[in-house]
């Protein structure tokens, strides 16, 4: 299993477990303060860029990205930012 998907035009998308003291964690926390670690939140960019708030949970994913477009990178030099 590829550790992101990718997408029309740049789009990105990398599952990531919440823990604390990460990054992740910190950005997780300011947009659902109720956010617990252990939860896979997934971080979507587009050509390197966060795309909206940058970290979403599933049910949010959904809403802002169509799932069916998502695929496994070709190769590994394909949208490595």
């Amino acid at each position: 299993m590829a550790p992101y998907l990718v997408g029309p035009d740049g789009l990105r998308v990398e599952p990531v477990e919440l823990r604390v003291d990460t990054v992740h964690w910190l950005f997780a926390r300011m947009i659902e303060p109720a956010a617990r670690p252990g939860e896979i939140w997934y971080r979507v960019t587009r050509h390197g860029h966060a795309l909206g708030m940058g970290y979403y949970q599933l049910d949010q994913l959904q809403e802002l990205v169509d799932l069916a477009e998502l695929r496994a990178p070709a190769d590994a030099g394909e949208e490595t930012a």
